[in-house]
C-alpha cells in the first residue's frame, strides 16, 4: 500500500522548483534499450531475477516521461528516456519530491532510482553509488 502512496505522491509533484538543474557532463553513458541498461545495472548490482512490484512512473505535462522501465529489485528501478528533456524533467520531479531522500544515478538517457528508504523507512541494501563509477553516470541524493 505504501508503494501506491509513493507513486501517487511523486506523480502529483509539479515540475517547478530549482529550474535549470542540468546534467553536468556531456560524456555520460547512454543505452540503446531497457534490456541493455538492465544488463549493465545487473552486472554491477546483481538484480533480483523476479522483483516484486512495479516501477514508479514519473509524469510530466505531456504524460509519462520514460520510454521504458524495469525493476532491478523491489525498490530499485531503471528508467530509460526518449530524450534529454524528459530525463531532466524526471530528475527534477524526483528532486522536488517531499517523500524523503532518494539516491539515484543518471546517465545520458537513463536513471537508476533507489526508493528503498521511502518504501520501507530503512536505508537501502543496494549501493547504487557504485553505478556512477562503473557506468559513467552521476550519483546524487535528491528529495527532502
Amino acid at each position: 500500500m505504501l508503494e501506491i502512496v509513493v507513486a501517487f505522491s511523486l506523480v502529483a509533484v509539479p515540475l517547478t522548483g530549482c529550474a535549470g538543474q542540468q546534467l553536468g557532463r556531456e560524456d555520460l553513458k547512454s543505452f540503446g534499450s531497457i534490456d541493455e541498461a538492465y544488463a549493465a545495472v545487473d552486472d554491477v548490482l546483481g538484480c533480483d531475477s523476479k522483483p516484486v512490484g512495479d516501477p514508479v512512473v514519473p509524469m510530466g505535462d505531456g504524460g509519462r516521461l520514460t520510454s521504458s522501465q524495469r525493476l532491478c529489485s523491489e525498490n530499485v528501478q531503471i528508467d530509460l528516456y526518449p530524450n534529454q528533456d524528459a530525463l531532466e524533467k524526471s530528475y527534477q520531479t524526483w528532486a522536488d519530491s517531499s517523500q524523503g531522500k532518494i539516491p539515484l544515478v543518471r546517465g545520458s538517457n537513463w536513471m537508476v532510482v533507489d526508493l528503498s528508504q521511502i518504501a520501507s523507512g530503512q536505508p537501502s541494501s543496494s549501493s547504487i553509488e557504485r553505478l556512477a563509477e562503473k557506468l559513467n553516470g552521476e550519483y546524487a541524493v535528491v528529495g527532502n
